[in-house]
Parts: structure tokens; C-alpha cells; sequence
């Protein structure tokens, strides 16, 4: 088996995972659940408002983040491993859920701070796999998939701070 079991694949399949690839999965779905459960908490039809101040910028960045994970989903159907292609899409769901959200008020803080909490350690974890890890993405260097997490732990990050602290 090559570095990369995903580019051996022709036909749709479940690749094995690590430790640290279950462990970005766990966090992530806990944060996928916060998600849903603050959008049938906020949202109301007809309701929706563009907010303002730090509340408008952090719905911004997480419409930016779903648009970015809605081409990682593309990436995901040329590799076409079940899990990840679905683990993906109920990520970028998760991630319209949130902006949604915001979009129906601002929410309370709690679930925003803990989703991005859990969405940020899913991501450390997956740096962390890619690091010691000799996992490719179709010849896409190391350094560049690294700063593409990063940025979404960036990302995170500041809608948290923004959460926090935010006027």
C-alpha cells in the first residue's frame, strides 16, 4: 500500500483510519451535534437578518468556511471513500447550520464557543495526523495542507474570541 491509500482507489470504498483520524471525527461530530441542535433552537423562517458588528462577522466567516468545505466535497468524491465523502458533507451542513443560525439572531454564546472549541481540536488533531502521517492528497504538499487546516483553525479561533469578547 502506498503513503496514500486514497489514490490506489478506483471504485467507492472505507478506508482504515488512524487514532488521531478518529479522534478529528469524535470532535468533529460533537461540534456537528452543537450545530444542529443551536440551528432548531434558532432558526425561524422568514426570521433571517443580516446581523452586524463581531455577531455579522462571525456568520460571515463561518459562510466562508462552508463554502471552502462545500469544495472539499468535490475532493471528496474524486477520492470516493464513503466515510469521508459523507463525514464531509454533514460537516459543511453543520457548517450552514451555524450561519443559519446567526443569520436568525445571534445565539447564545455557549454553543457557538463549544462548537468552535470542538471544531479547533478536530482540526489540531487532523494537523497533528498530517504531520506524522506520510498522507497525500494527489501530490498537494505537505506545507500547503497544513496551512489549509490552519486556516480553518484561524478562522475558528476568531469567531471564538469573538464570542467571548465580541461588543
Amino acid at each position: 500500500m502506498s503513503a496514500n491509500y486514497h489514490e490506489e482507489k478506483s471504485t467507492w470504498y472505507m478506508a482504515p483510519m488512524s487514532r488521531l483520524e478518529w479522534l478529528e471525527t469524535g470532535l468533529k461530530i460533537v461540534a456537528m451535534v452543537i450545530a444542529f441542535i443551536t440551528f432548531a433552537r434558532a432558526f425561524g423562517p422568514g426570521t433571517l437578518v443580516t446581523p452586524g458588528g463581531s455577531v455579522g462577522t462571525q456568520s460571515r466567516i463561518l459562510m466562508w468556511m462552508a463554502v471552502a468545505l462545500a469544495v472539499a466535497i468535490l475532493d471528496r468524491l474524486q477520492q470516493r471513500e464513503l466515510l469521508s465523502i459523507g463525514f464531509v458533507i454533514a460537516n459543511d451542513l453543520a457548517h450552514w447550520a451555524m450561519y443559519l443560525s446567526f443569520m436568525s439572531g445571534p445565539p447564545a454564546m455557549a454553543p457557538v464557543v463549544a462548537y468552535c472549541a470542538f471544531m479547533m481540536a478536530g482540526d489540531l488533531a487532523k494537523i497533528a495526523f498530517f504531520a506524522t502521517s506520510k498522507y497525500t492528497v494527489r501530490g498537494v504538499p505537505r506545507p500547503l495542507l497544513l496551512a489549509g487546516v490552519a486556516a480553518f483553525v484561524v478562522a475558528y479561533g476568531v469567531v471564538l474570541v469573538l464570542a467571548l469578547y465580541g461588543a
